[in-house]
């Protein structure tokens, strides 16, 4: 009778926890907690070159938002199209990188950073159309890219992801030697670059030195060496590569279509040790792989120090004593913004869930209890979309 009441209270009061941090997000709204996982990323930054002396002459204030609103939406969809996340957008430049170049084998993704950036490029002339149908200026911009370690970490109040280290220094560095419209590449992502098949398919240029920083130091020379990129003024040779990147991401989607129940590693995470026996013998009889933890810190620990891209699905309940599937939930899509993720939940918290979470669907919360069909249907559907 103790041990049901100390249940019961202690129920009552991990939902109260849950729904007081579903309506504030944090007590310190402006709370950066770094996730204590780090590695090498791709790191880029574009800016628009002399943005305040376009926009001087713009009087209406709705006039000034559309210009910038036509720059950053273009390029966040541009960068959202070859796997590129946006970390901070600045008015008239986006911080953003790319989750999936932590693996080094992986080159069709560090060829979608270069594609990413030429793209960019290749849209200046629309752009200028459309700012001009509007009685707007034409815009110039710049693009940087590096290579290199990353610390993650998680902005309390927005949910949202903020990046530190190297790489996000030296973009900041080298970003203004770029020219107008033009992109260019530390000798870090050079490095790397140069070893992948695709590196013929494209023009690198070091750029001069001596103009490299304020400092022209031995040291600096070296530390800040970066590489313009260009593609070739071949139209066969780009309608080539273009037909090859297309047919190399098909692929790559085939192949993950046709993959079986075997190759996809899920996580499941429930504090009831019922609950999680229950469900993971149902999805071992399908023949998923599956890894399940009653404890929500030893699950987390696993998805940092494995790899986040281990796990093509993570399961998990919302109502955890210690760390909610909430806050849990923030810590896996900083540290892969890939992997899909479903809840568990018998908590009437879903329209506070999903009013913090756009992303979520309605769908992707099941109710409890969970019938092994439903979870069935929904972990195939899910996890080869």
């Amino acid at each position: 009778m103790v041990d049901d009441l100390e249940n019961k209270n202690s129920t009552t009061k991990d939902e109260n926890n849950i729904h007081l941090s579903l309506k504030e997000g944090s007590l310190q709204d402006n709370q950066i907690t770094f996730v204590n996982f780090s590695n090498n990323y791709c790191v880029c930054i574009i800016d628009i070159i002399d943005s305040t002396n376009n926009t001087f002459d713009i009087l209406e204030s709705k006039k000034i938002k559309q210009y910038y609103s036509v720059f950053l939406n273009t390029m966040t969809s541009i960068i959202s199209r070859h796997g590129g996340k946006v970390i901070k957008n600045a008015g008239d430049n986006l911080l953003y990188y790319f989750p999936s170049t932590m693996n080094e084998s992986n080159h069709l993704d560090f060829q979608d950073v270069i594609e990413c950036g030429l793209t960019m490029i290749d849209t200046k002339d629309q752009m200028d159309l459309l700012l001009n149908l509007n009685g707007l200026p034409s815009i110039n911009y710049r693009i940087s890219a590096s290579y290199g370690k990353v610390e993650l970490a998680i902005i309390a109040n927005s949910h949202s992801g903020d990046i530190f280290g190297t790489p996000v220094n030296v973009c900041s560095k080298i970003n203004h030697l770029a020219s107008s419209n033009q992109m260019i590449i530390h000798r870090d992502l050079y490095q790397v670059i140069k070893e992948m098949p695709y590196f013929d398919d494209y023009v690198f240029e070091e750029l001069d030195r001596k103009n490299s920083v304020n400092d022209y130091s031995e040291n600096n020379r070296n530390v800040y060496t970066t590489y313009s990129v260009r593609r070739f003024e071949d139209i066969n040779k780009q309608k080539e590569i273009e037909s090859k990147i297309l047919e190399l991401h098909a692929e790559r989607k085939r192949i993950n279509q046709n993959k079986k129940n075997s190759s996809f590693n899920i996580l499941l995470i429930d504090d009831d040790k019922d609950i999680l026996f229950t469900y993971s013998a149902i999805i071992k009889s399908q023949g998923f792989m599956i890894t399940s933890f009653s404890n929500p810190y030893k699950a987390l620990d696993d998805f940092s120090t494995t790899n986040p891209y281990l796990y093509d699905l993570v399961i998990m309940d919302i109502r955890m004593p210690g760390i909610n599937g909430i806050k849990l939930y923030s810590k896996f899509r900083i540290m892969n913004p890939n992997v899909k993720i479903l809840f568990m939940s018998a908590l009437d918290a879903v329209g506070e869930l999903l009013s913090l979470f756009p992303e979520i669907s309605d769908s992707d919360i099941l109710r409890k209890p969970v019938d092994s069909q439903q979870l069935l249907d929904k972990i195939n559907t899910t996890i080869r979309q």
